[in-house]
């Protein structure tokens, strides 16, 4: 990485983590959900701009779309099944009459894929929110997936030799251990200054898995865009490239730390 997408992946970070650390603690759930949204508006934009779906119907079609089945997901989850159908016909209904024959299996797969890549798994951001002391829950999430991106960082670039996958041809695995390492360090500092619970096994497996699901997380993000052949979801952040290429990890540590805390932490 040179030295001046460094420089701005540090100047985002310090503008962006205040930011961060005033919604978590001082907001509220609309706060956050009018966030989730924004960031659900903006997912959903990049993923239609890297399949080249690009025109305004489909734009609009695709926000409506994802923005509403996120209510759904964090407000009505009791009938979401039976919401979902009418969705899904309203789905192959727009791939068929409006996109036509040769482009409806493309158009459908796209629209389902992303809304359960980006709407539903990211509603388990707000599900962590909702848990006891949930506004530390998540800031455990957040710096878990920091961390993990930090050590990987400087430990492959440090000590890496050892390709790990094609997907991704700059990650090895030292830095996936790197990561791992920084995941467990955090998950043992949240519970000592935190949580403060008997539990340390549990939140030292809790660190490991979310340090190595949010890398896997990021491979599949990497998977995506090297299929169509791009290398950044968009330029959007300095120094991260776009919105989809700086939260990957967190689609799919959301869930884990939800389910986690949920069953094997439940009571704090």
């Amino acid at each position: 990485m040179a030295r001046s997408n460094l420089f701005y992946r540090v100047l985002t970070a310090i503008i962006l983590i205040p930011i961060t650390l005033l919604i978590i603690f001082f907001g509220n759930e609309i706060v956050l959900f009018v966030l989730l949204s924004i960031i659900v508006l903006l997912c959903t934009y990049e993923l239609l701009k890297m399949f080249n779906f690009n025109g305004l119907l489909d734009r609009y079609f695709g926000f409506l779309l994802n923005t509403l089945l996120l209510y759904l997901f964090i407000y009505k989850s009791d009938v979401f099944v039976d919401v979902f159908v009418f969705l899904f016909f309203i789905v192959l209904c727009y791939s068929l009459f409006l996109k036509g024959i040769r482009n409806f299996i493309n158009y459908t797969s796209f629209y389902l894929f992303s809304s359960f890549y980006i709407s539903f798994l990211l509603s388990f951001i707000y599900r962590v929110f909702l848990m006891p002391m949930g506004r530390w829950w998540l800031l455990f999430l957040l710096i878990t997936n920091w961390a993990t991106d930090t050590f990987a960082y400087f430990v492959g670039m440090r000590f890496g030799k050892h390709k790990f996958t094609q997907i991704s041809p700059k990650k090895s695995i030292e830095g996936l251990l790197g990561g791992a390492i920084g995941g467990v360090l955090v998950a043992l500092f949240f519970n000592f200054i935190v949580f403060k619970t008997e539990k340390w096994g549990l939140f030292i497996l809790l660190g490991l898995l979310g340090s190595m699901i949010g890398q896997i997380g990021d491979l599949i993000e990497s998977g995506i865009k090297r299929s169509i052949g791009v290398k950044d979801s968009s330029n959007l952040i300095p120094g991260h490239g776009g919105v989809l290429d700086r939260l990957d990890s967190l689609f799919f540590t959301g869930p884990l730390f939800y389910f986690f805390a949920k069953y094997f932490i439940g009571g704090i």
